[in-house]
């Protein structure tokens, strides 16, 4: 990754004695402040040296002088106290009783605890997700005339509402803030249910769901981005984990009371459970980095001495107001970015970020997910669809808790490539069963009944140990600082996409070729997806978001 060997701003006026607590290394020049900032990779830096906006902007990256000790930026180098009480609109008493709370609790904790409060969006994702599975089953045994082109428009309505607003989205939440856009959110997402449980004509499902697809679009980036900034990087990996665990568990939820409820007061117990998430919202602290954007310097120090349980946090909030600092100097626009994804250097790691998702939901994870229980009947097995459907969301949900040990243990291609590759084969196990079933004359037996379940568990399990949890924290560590606000509007409306195509295609394509040619054709794109992991993604396990930068620019340089 490169950054800027020379940074030059003009001071409008220099007060006597300001310059010795403003940054170490600074040089007066007429009236000219000139600073240098040193990465340990200035070697690489250097090839490309005189490229513009190439700071990093991301938190917990150490800028160092040359010197060797760290740069800080403006007035935040003397002390979250100095400056802090203008900017805040909380004493500073307040804060320090907020943050002495729980004091024996450690940071691990702390962190968990955040990022569960953030990722119950998730649950509510998983949710939306899933309903149509259980819902429109019950809907087709009560006789609705519900049509194919219908059902998949009920189950793909929120991924085409997420393609158009995503981008918006993050604008939203980046001037709002998590826990505001989050508590926001919840009377509109109560609404649609209600009105889904309420609905006498397809077209307010429709509506529904165009409501639930905004509300998913703004929750996708407050869970993509929160875990990670209020992390620190050896448990980055298990924050994102937290983010896939609650996905499921919503969908296992749903499932499990798809069992005994009708679609209806499905929907008003869901509705029901948001109240104690609005309630959990108000608890949650809102990110360092997002405060120090905002100049809520003491709020942004509270923050982070909470959730670093009380260590010392002097470093690493002066990194984070050098980031910030940086980032303002430079103030790339939404134009600027897409000007950099011109450069390979930037648009390298953005084109793998989005092959990651489409050779992800290239599983078919989301036609497991939305159509399951119509699926089991699909697949002609004896056992209960909706019994099948709960063991699927608890197959799926368990294993999110095993993922958080393996991908800290193990290196990212190669958790990433073995789970898809246990995925491919029992989605082909699956699909030649089908398939061969299909084709002869008799109905499947009884006693075959359970390997379409077994083969279902193995993929959900391969898919949650390591394909879901692992692509999403190889997204979080690619993309580069300089074009995040861009590149994650690029991916979330890449990965709405995906999941709308899949979502849509599925009903026509096993009409077409049949539930089991579905599959097979899942499985071939898994295991193209299994070579693309290995040949084109650098290792990103243990390393921070300047290393990972630097090994694709040396990556491309080699190439070239």
């Amino acid at each position: 990754m490169t950054s800027v060997d020379e940074i030059t701003m003009k001071e409008a006026q220099k007060e006597e004695g300001e310059a010795d607590q403003f940054l170490e290394g600074v040089q007066e020049k007429d009236t000219e402040l000139t600073f240098t900032l040193t990465k340990e990779d200035s070697e690489e830096v250097s090839k490309v040296k005189g490229e513009q906006h190439e700071e990093t902007c991301t938190p917990l990256i150490t800028t160092k002088s040359e010197s060797g000790r760290d740069a800080t930026a403006g007035d935040g180098a003397s002390g979250d106290d100095d400056n802090s009480g203008s900017k805040s609109p909380r004493s500073s008493q307040h804060v320090r009783e907020r943050c002495s709370c729980g004091a024996s609790v450690g940071p691990f904790v702390r962190q968990v605890s955040m990022s569960v409060v953030a990722c119950l969006a998730a649950l509510s994702v998983g949710m939306i997700h899933a309903y149509p599975a259980v819902a429109l089953a019950r809907w087709e045994e009560a006789g609705m005339n519900i049509t194919t082109t219908q059902t998949t428009w009920f189950a793909s309505t929120p991924m085409v509402v997420s393609v158009v607003v995503c981008v918006g989205s993050g604008v939203v939440v980046e001037s709002l803030g998590v826990r505001r856009c989050l508590a926001l959110c919840v009377p509109l997402l109560a609404l649609s249910w209600i009105t889904i449980a309420l609905a006498k004509a397809f077209w307010m499902l429709l509506i529904s769901r165009v409501f639930q697809g905004f509300v998913a679009s703004v929750y996708m980036v407050v869970i993509t981005v929160y875990p990670v900034e209020v992390s620190i990087v050896r448990w980055r990996g298990i924050m994102m984990g937290v983010t896939e665990a609650m996905v499921m568990l919503g969908a296992f939820l749903t499932y499990l009371g798809g069992l005994v409820l009708s679609p209806s007061t499905l929907a008003y117990t869901i509705a029901a459970l948001l109240l104690p998430q609005l309630i959990s919202f108000f608890f949650l602290w809102e990110s360092p980095l997002w405060l120090a954007r905002k100049d809520r310097d003491e709020e942004a120090a509270a923050s982070l001495r909470f959730l670093r349980g009380g260590a010392d946090i002097e470093e690493e909030l002066e990194q984070i107001k050098a980031n910030v600092y940086t980032a303002r100097i430079q103030k790339p626009s939404a134009s600027e970015q897409l000007l950099l994804l011109r450069k390979i250097v930037y648009l390298k790691p953005l084109t793998l970020c989005v092959l990651v998702l489409l050779f992800k939901e290239l599983t078919g994870q989301y036609a497991a997910m939305a159509y399951t229980v119509q699926l089991f009947k699909m697949a002609g097995s004896s056992l209960d669809p909706y019994w099948c459907a709960v063991v699927m969301g608890a197959v799926r949900f368990l294993p999110c808790f095993m993922s958080w040990a393996l991908i800290e243990r193990m290196p990212r291609r190669l958790l990433l490539s073995s789970c898809m590759t246990i995925a491919s084969f029992s989605l082909a196990t699956l699909g030649a069963f089908i398939w061969f079933w299909s084709m002869s004359d008799e109905e499947l037996p009884a006693h075959l009944g359970w390997i379409p379940l077994v083969c279902l568990s193995v993929y959900t399990l391969a898919f949650g140990c390591g394909v879901g949890p692992t692509s999403w924290t190889l997204v979080a560590e690619l993309l580069p600082s300089q074009v995040r606000n861009v590149g994650a509007g690029i991916i979330n409306t890449s990965f709405s996409l995906f999941l709308f195509l899949v979502g849509l295609t599925f009903p026509f394509a096993a009409k077409m070729i049949g539930v089991g040619g579905v599959f097979l054709v899942y499985s071939v794109c898994t295991l193209v997806g299994v070579i693309f992991v290995v040949t084109c993604l650098p290792e990103t396990r243990g390393r921070s978001f300047d290393e990972i930068q630097t090994a694709l620019y040396k990556r491309h340089s080699s190439n070239v």
